[in-house]
């Protein structure tokens, strides 16, 4: 790669980071401080799906659409760092293949997302729930037709329902807590969301236009999602070194290679996206946005589709 490339996409880099910056936002003034009890609705038909696609943000403008407000500020402002950091990553290197990676991860079932929706009626419902419930692989494709029948992974948690109402066929619920499963680089990780906040428009057919958003804890992040970016780059350099020059030039400030996690958290390209951005737990570590000032979190927000499936879940009548 050329210093003139190279330079060329430092200063893309640097003005993505610019806007970034200019959209920090002050200790924001929380409309709902630890949230209450919600009710789960005690009756309804069941909606069984199963997610057909998961979309990574991996542009600025998938970044801003996938975003919601986790933490409930009263700017309604969406919030998404882990876009910003993928959309970077894609900006030095825009070979990398992480939605094409997912996709397979979710058309041949080996990542396979369940949804249980209980509702009254299916387009207006003051109370209607929806439970994330992650499957297990399948041994082959699915045809996401209406007839897989999938099993629920027994080594999962039970994910609480999240809690919400629909208006015109739009669900909108949270804040809840739950686990998700996505892949990156071909490798599953399973991440626990708090604040979790969901949107779709749901039918019978489905669900599209669907949103997740919540805050990954600092150990999450650093523990888990870091360093499966960290290897997964590392070993799209090693699959092609010659094509990877320019991740290497961005990020491998060793020269060894390779790319680490220290070095990510290092690198002054990346700084603005590798630090919490949300304050969502208290001194005690319960979810409670922006009481203790500290920020503990880094916002996720993903994208997804689902269609009819069958599956027997807790909570099933």
């Amino acid at each position: 790669m050329t210093t003139k490339n190279l330079v060329a996409v430092q200063a893309c880099l640097m003005l993505f980071l610019l806007a970034a910056c200019s959209a920090v936002k002050p200790a924001p003034s929380v409309t709902e401080a630890a949230p209450s009890a919600q009710a789960q609705p005690a009756t309804g038909m069941q909606y069984h799906f199963v997610t057909d696609q998961l979309l990574l943000p991996t542009t600025q403008a998938q970044t801003q659409a996938f975003a919601l407000n986790v933490d409930g500020d009263t700017g309604q402002r969406g919030d998404n760092l882990f876009g910003g950091l993928l959309t970077l990553l894609t900006s030095a290197a825009p070979g990398l293949e992480m939605q094409a990676t997912l996709d397979q991860a979710v058309s041949t079932g080996k990542l396979v997302s369940l949804h249980l929706v209980t509702s009254d009626d299916p387009l207006n419902d003051t109370s209607v729930s929806w439970s994330i419930v992650l499957g297990q692989e399948t041994q082959s494709a699915p045809s996401f037709d209406g007839s897989d029948e999938f099993t629920v992974d027994p080594a999962a948690p039970v994910n609480a329902p999240i809690v919400g109402s629909l208006t015109a066929g739009h669900f909108a619920g949270g804040p809840g807590a739950a686990r998700l499963r996505i892949s990156l680089f071909g490798e599953p990780v399973d991440v626990d969301l708090i604040g979790l906040r969901l949107e779709a428009d749901v039918s019978a057919k489905g669900c599209a236009n669907g949103k997740l958003g919540g805050g990954v804890t600092v150990g999450e992040f650093r523990g888990k999602l870091l360093p499966t970016i960290a290897a997964g780059l590392t070993q799209v350099v090693k699959g092609d070194p010659a094509g990877a020059n320019i991740l290497l030039q961005a990020f491998d400030s060793d020269g060894d290679g390779a790319i680490s996690v220290q070095e990510l958290e290092k690198n002054p390209i990346l700084m603005m996206a590798i630090s919490p951005d949300l304050d969502l737990l208290d001194a005690s570590s319960a979810f409670n946005p922006g009481q203790d000032g500290e920020k503990d979190s880094y916002s996720v927000g993903l994208g997804f589709t689902c269609v009819p499936s069958v599956f027997t879940a807790p909570g099933d009548g």
